[in-house]
């Protein structure tokens, strides 16, 4: 019985604290390269707050399409009589979907997150890679728990999956952070190689 007006603040508050770990995630890579946080507030929030939407949408997704992804694809072959079909082609595209949808997190992250400049675009780099196999071995894990060791909601409860879902979350931002870290040391070596359009430790621009 709750009107539009509780609903509409809840998600606001959310998206706000939500986009005050997205800061904490921005302010930590900026550590990584070294660098000292140069912009606005208002533009780090504006930042922090259209990350953690765009990244909330892909992460969520490909979570969703590994873990609830399978029976969806059953119950639309069973609705329009393509079962087997359907299941083919769906567990033959859901990894390459969510793989797709996690490196283009990464990437979002480490473009718009740190405080530097003449950055480029990369949709592939050491760090968004190794970081994806961290996210692959989670959900992994994450997956074989719960069909395997599915009990937490009798100990818990509800909150038993929340719990779990938190648990997820921080090992996902584990590991955007270890990729950022492993982006900032190839960049910081390549410079003192010598390279052109790589950034020394502390600097912002090549």
């Amino acid at each position: 019985n709750s009107g539009g007006g509780k609903i509409t603040f809840g998600i606001i508050l959310t998206l706000w604290f939500a986009s005050g770990g997205m800061n904490s995630m921005m302010s930590t890579l900026n550590g990584a390269y070294s660098v000292r946080e140069g912009r606005s507030y208002v533009k780090v929030r504006l930042i922090a707050l259209a990350l953690t939407v765009a990244v909330s949408f892909l992460v969520l997704s490909a979570l969703g399409i590994v873990l609830a992804g399978g029976f969806v694809a059953e119950m639309v072959g069973l609705r329009f009589h393509m079962a087997a079909i359907t299941v083919w082609v769906w567990r033959a595209m859901q990894w390459p979907v969510a793989l797709l949808f996690m490196v283009m997190s990464f990437s979002l992250i480490y473009y718009f997150g740190p405080d530097l400049h003449e950055q480029r675009w990369y949709f592939i780099t050491p760090g968004s890679l190794f970081g994806v196999l961290v996210w692959l071995a989670a959900s992994f894990a994450f997956r074989g728990y719960l069909h395997f060791f599915n009990t937490y909601s009798r100990t818990y409860g509800s909150l038993g999956a929340v719990m779990i879902l938190l648990v997820w979350f921080y090992v996902t931002g584990l590991a955007f952070l270890i990729g950022g870290e492993i982006n900032a040391q190839v960049e910081h070596a390549a410079a003192e190689r010598g390279h052109p359009e790589a950034k020394a430790e502390g600097q912002k621009a090549a």
